[in-house]
């Protein structure tokens, strides 16, 4: 009964993928991150805030695990990267540190770590770039002028894998890192999630601050899947929290996502995603929608059962958008696109010209 939820019981089922959905102000992330995650964090021992009023939790003795997957910011270091994150920086290392010319040269796996030992540039410590903190103005980062970035000592640099430096390695996307490694297990084990949630064009070396937020969250996913929770049976079972994982994503995204969830589902995990996006909700094992409206007429569960069973409720906003997607009919796109003769002289309008964009990866 947290906020607006007016003494609802709710009943979740496990190992699948559940679907809360409503209008916004209809009580969901209250429901989920309030109450239920509060809750079952303290049923378990664990730090949490003040979970939200409700009766009782029942069933929880089932879960080993609840994790709350959402879009903010994995760390301020920018040490951290997405080859450390799903635990794949480790075994490069190691292949370097077995390469000839490194082991007659007394060199470890921990010489080719950026974050400690007598392999990285001392100037910069590893980072790559200067740190110069501006009073009045936002901090400035210059690129290290003794390894022009690499993080790297020179001699470190000579060690070659295949051609390649420690710091060639760091500059390659997913993609290209699959095939590179193509013959090394652990690595395509430690960087296969990160294609399978449609991040395979980060580079591995790219810091994690700079990820945005629906990145992040895939990422956090990613780490979940390279634990081996996404490839073969688990021997706990997590009870993953997600809130609108599909924010930005593009619809081919959405289907590696959705992908990724199942893969979870099938090593006996359990998922719950406050969604809006009818694909999400169109492919969920089941649905509760919350509403009707938002705020003060919000706080009831209008609609639970398979998204066919919430189609055919007509007292659910969700029900309607749903009902003409299982139909195959487009929802919006009458509403939302002009008359074909207005688009047609658009040309007569004036426009704004953008030329030369090089920001990150714009290529001029």
């Amino acid at each position: 009964s947290q906020h607006n939820l007016k003494h609802i019981d709710v009943k979740l089922p496990l190992k699948r993928l559940v679907c809360i959905t409503g209008v916004s102000g209809s009580g969901k992330s209250t429901l989920i991150q309030d109450v239920m995650y509060n809750a079952l964090r303290k049923l378990q021992g664990k730090p949490v805030e003040t979970p939200g009023a409700c009766r009782a939790i029942k069933g929880h003795e089932d879960i080993d695990e609840v994790v709350s997957v959402d879009q903010s910011p994995i760390g301020k270091t920018t040490r951290s990267n997405p080859a450390s994150f799903v635990g794949a920086w480790k075994a490069i290392r190691e292949l370097f540190a077995a390469e000839p010319l490194a082991r007659e040269r007394g060199y470890r796996a921990s010489t080719f770590s950026f974050n400690s030992g007598s392999g990285r540039c001392p100037t910069c410590g590893g980072n790559g770039f200067e740190h110069v903190e501006m009073q009045f103005l936002s901090d400035v980062y210059l690129r290290c002028p003794d390894c022009n970035g690499t993080r790297y000592r020179p001699e470190v640099l000579e060690i070659r894998l295949d051609g390649k430096s420690v710091a060639d390695v760091l500059d390659m996307t997913v993609t290209e890192a699959l095939v590179f490694f193509a013959a090394t297990r652990a690595v395509q084990n430690a960087l296969a999630p990160l294609a399978a949630v449609g991040l395979d064009y980060l580079r591995l070396g790219q810091p994690v601050p700079t990820l945005s937020g629906g990145e992040a969250q895939r990422l956090k996913l990613a780490g979940h899947l390279a634990k081996g929770g996404g490839s073969v049976p688990s021997k706990s079972h997590t009870l993953f929290l997600f809130d609108e994982p599909t924010t930005g994503l593009h619809f081919d995204d959405i289907r590696k996502l959705l992908g990724a969830f199942r893969r979870l589902i099938g090593a006996g995990h359990s998922l719950v995603v406050i969604e809006h996006n009818l694909d999400v909700i169109g492919a969920a094992d089941w649905v509760i929608d919350l509403g009707p409206e938002g705020g003060t007429a919000g706080g009831e569960i209008v609609a639970a059962g398979t998204p066919e069973e919430v189609a055919r409720n007509r007292r659910s906003h969700t029900g309607t958008f749903l009902r003409r997607y299982l139909a195959g009919r487009s929802t919006l796109r009458s509403q939302s696109l002009p008359p074909a003769a207005q688009r047609r002289s658009s040309a007569k309008y004036s426009k704004i010209g953008i030329s030369g964009a090089k920001e990150h990866n714009l290529r001029n």
